[in-house]
This record gives structure tokens, C-alpha cells and sequence, in this order.
């Protein structure tokens, strides 16, 4: 949890900018597959600057978003008060221990984070708990390129952020749903290109992630070209987004 925190302290302010995460593909779809209504009540989990808090506070009654770094509360809670969003609420807390009552969400959400999240398993049983029978629960998130048979593109992720814990494959998430009673309405699948550097940002090449990085995409080119396609001469790669909508059953 200390290089999670550590990490998302240091580059606050420049994922509070990002084009990625403030126009994401995933984004979009994420909002528009929760089908949200003015009567809701939405968590966002691991929210940030309160990316998903915002988008669904133009939809629900409430939004609350929900991190554990006070640097990216600070900044979300600095927009809220000078966009004067009154139905827009920040909590302090773990993910695996959240501090509200059973059954009272209508709308989970989980962008970008269930990667920095150990215990899986704990994080969808909490999820559960907070949700109303009949809510909803959308995540997105990274997918394990389905050909690794080494492991390498989680050992590449955690060379840039050592908070990363590791991606899973669409089965996975499914099979995890699925045990913990869970019913999958909807999901899409979908490919994003990356150069190295505009995957590596805020971080820059010369850093010491940067080098760590570029030298397992390097010594591995080849296998990489087979598994998310990296092409060595333009240094694109491809990277796979899920976007999984779950409901709580009546």
C-alpha cells in the first residue's frame, strides 16, 4: 500500500491533467453501459481527482468517490468546490474495507485500479456488500495479453509503477464475478495503441522506471511483437481495456 500511495502522491497533479484518463475511451463506455438514473446513489472506487465521480454526478442524485490518497482527493475535492457540486463527495478509505453500510449503492464503479488491488477476491465481496440488490458493478481495467505465457507484460507494467499489481484475462474476471454470485449483463473488449513513451507518462525514459522499462521491452522484442504486437521500429504496442457491467441479482 506504501508504493501505491507513494506513487499516486508523486504524480497527482499530472494524472489529474491526463488526456487519457480525463477523455478515455473506457470512460465513455463505462457511463454510457451503466445506464444511470437521476434517483441513484454511485461509488466510485480508487477515484482519483474524481474522474467516474464526476461524469456520474450529471446523472445520479449522489456520487461518492473513494480513494486512499489524500493528493488526489485534495485535487477532486478543489474541482468540486469550484465547479460547485453540491451532489459530489469524497471519502478517505481502503477499497477492501469501506466505510458504508450493506445495500446502499445503486452504482459501483471501478476504473483503471483493480491492477494495484492484491486481494482480488476480498475487493469483489466488498463491492457486493455496499451494493443493492438489483445495482450495478462496472469495472474497467487492463487485460492480460492472452499469449503470455511469461508473465512479462505484468513484470513491464510494475517496471513503471511498482504499486501495479498485476492484470488479469477476461476469464479470470468473469470466473470471480461468477463466484461471488454476480451476473454479467454486458462487457466489451478493445484495443488501445501506445507508444512507449506516452504509456511510460508522467514518467520520462531517462528515469530510473523508464530504463527498467525500456530494457525488458527491448531484450524481448520479439516476444513482445508476438503478444501485444510492439512494433521496434515505430515503438507502438497494443494494449486491451474490458469495460465488465455485473449486477447484484433481486
Amino acid at each position: 500500500m506504501q508504493s501505491l500511495q507513494g506513487f499516486f502522491s508523486r504524480h497527482a497533479k499530472e494524472y489529474a491533467s491526463s488526456e487519457s484518463h480525463i477523455h478515455g475511451k473506457d470512460l465513455d463506455l463505462l457511463i454510457s453501459m451503466l445506464a444511470l438514473k437521476k434517483n441513484y446513489k454511485a461509488l466510485d472506487i480508487g477515484t482519483g481527482p474524481g474522474f467516474v465521480a464526476f461524469e456520474m454526478s450529471e446523472k445520479v442524485a449522489v456520487s461518492v468517490g473513494l480513494d486512499m490518497n489524500e493528493h488526489m482527493l485534495d485535487i477532486a475535492v478543489r474541482k468540486a468546490e469550484d465547479d460547485n457540486k453540491s451532489n459530489v463527495i469524497f471519502v478517505k478509505s481502503d477499497a477492501l474495507s469501506m466505510p458504508f453500510p450493506d445495500n446502499v449503492f445503486d452504482i459501483v464503479s471501478c476504473r483503471r485500479v483493480a491492477h494495484h488491488i492484491k486481494d482480488k477476491k476480498r475487493f469483489i465481496e466488498e463491492v457486493w456488500r455496499v451494493l443493492k440488490k438489483g445495482g450495478k458493478f462496472g469495472i474497467t481495467d487492463l487485460l492480460k495479453p492472452m499469449g503470455d505465457k511469461r508473465d512479462l507484460f505484468n513484470k513491464f507494467e510494475k517496471a513503471r509503477d511498482n504499486s501495479y499489481i498485476s492484470s488479469e484475462s477476461l476469464d479470470y474476471w468473469f470466473k470471480l464475478l461468477k463466484e461471488n454470485a454476480f451476473q454479467v449483463d454486458n462487457f466489451k473488449t478493445f484495443e488501445m495503441k501506445e507508444t512507449f513513451q506516452s504509456w511510460l507518462s508522467p514518467l520520462n525514459e531517462n528515469s530510473v522506471e523508464g530504463r527498467k522499462a525500456k530494457r525488458i521491452l527491448t531484450d524481448n522484442a520479439s516476444y513482445f511483437k508476438d503478444v501485444f504486437g510492439y512494433d521496434k521500429e515505430s515503438g507502438y504496442f497494443n494494449k486491451s481495456r474490458m469495460v465488465i457491467i455485473a449486477r447484484k441479482p433481486e
